[in-house]
């Protein structure tokens, strides 16, 4: 399971740097600033949050219960797609994508859930006897 974790955060990682650099030399001017103020926060939060999936990755290769942890990437992962993707389609100047703004904020609650199941599952670690 870990490595869904790992491929995933990667993937997202991947994503947000090749959106990042999409927005910043094809958008044209029909962007307002304020479009663009949501996909930067899209794809800061992606990032942060791949790199959230990278850490579910690499703990869960520890032994032991990982049941919060796996959560939690579940959480990162749905939240990401949710919010990011919600953001990036709410700042389409044409507004085709209206009708997904709702999902923006049930992406929100996956993402703070996942930090709250990302403390639990930190408190089940235990030292190795190495």
């Amino acid at each position: 399971m870990h490595r869904i974790w790992l491929v995933s955060g990667a993937l997202l990682a991947f994503a947000a740097l090749a959106f990042a650099a999409f927005t910043s030399h094809a958008l044209g001017d029909d962007y307002l600033p304020m479009m663009r103020m949501m996909l930067d926060t899209a794809r800061d939060i992606q990032f942060v949050h791949a790199l959230a999936l990278i850490a579910v990755g690499i703990l869960t290769l520890q032994p032991g219960n990982h049941t919060f942890f796996h959560i939690a990437g579940a959480s990162f992962l749905a939240g990401t797609v949710l919010f990011c993707g919600g953001l990036d389609t709410a700042a389409d100047p044409t507004g085709q994508f209206d009708a997904l703004k709702p999902v923006i904020p049930v992406g929100g609650i996956f993402l703070f859930a996942g930090w709250v199941l990302f403390a639990f599952g930190s408190l089940q670690l235990t030292r190795s006897a190495s």
